[in-house]
């Protein structure tokens, strides 16, 4: 079973927050940058990729109960954003690789496991 430690290794992506659950299960994934849009399709233990960095996403993030936030295109969130994301345990990767490649890597890590 993948999980979001494997992510970390297998994209080599950074955690900006949240990091003490590493350990949570990715079943799969979802890119979109549309909130309600992701809220209505993101399913539990899904890793999202996304370019928005609002502290709207750590809530949509615990609503739909994603395994993680995986940001794209080198995007970064606010200290007061990550902080709340911590506080809530919710995980945030952040990567350089464009949304299209990440989803991309996803895939096949997705398929080894």
């Amino acid at each position: 079973m993948l999980r979001v430690s494997d992510v970390l290794e297998g994209l080599s992506c950074c955690c900006l927050a949240g990091s003490s659950h590493a350990g949570r299960p990715v079943k799969g994934g979802y890119a979109g940058d549309l909130l309600s849009w992701v809220m209505a399709h993101a399913e539990k233990d899904d890793i999202w990729l996304t370019i928005l960095n609002s502290v709207n996403v750590i809530a949509v993030a615990e609503l739909t109960e994603c395994a993680c936030v995986l940001l794209t295109e080198g995007v970064t969130m606010d200290a007061a954003v990550l902080q709340r994301a911590e506080e809530r345990g919710v995980v945030v990767l952040q990567t350089g690789l464009t949304t299209f490649a990440a989803a991309a890597e996803m895939e096949k890590l997705l398929q080894r496991c």
